[in-house]
């Protein structure tokens, strides 16, 4: 069942909310609808990568993270790979 909402809307952002439809051939609701969609599901993926990149920190801090140095996993991918596959721009900002 679909329930009906009144939204309040700037008259620039209803006129062009307005041109996108009838470009698309669509209602206002339908663009409102599509749009208000979209918004959730990024806001809902940046929740999510917010809880979790502070799920992270709050093991880092704890020491219960595995933190690897960046010259570290170039050897590991290099040795993985059978070569030095660290680039140039890596050993040209490694301490000497």
């Amino acid at each position: 069942m679909d329930t009906k909402i009144t939204v309040k809307l700037p008259d620039p952002l209803r006129r062009r909310a307005k041109a996108v439809a009838a470009l698309r051939g669509e209602t206002i609701s339908d663009v409102v609808r599509d749009a208000l969609e979209a918004y959730i599901v990024e806001a809902t993926e940046e929740a999510e990568d917010v809880r979790a990149v502070d799920d992270v920190e709050a093991r880092m801090a704890a020491g219960t993270e595995v933190v690897y140095e960046h010259d570290d996993v170039w050897r590991e991918i290099a040795a993985i790979k059978g070569e030095d596959g660290v680039p140039a721009s890596v050993h040209r900002r490694r301490p000497s």
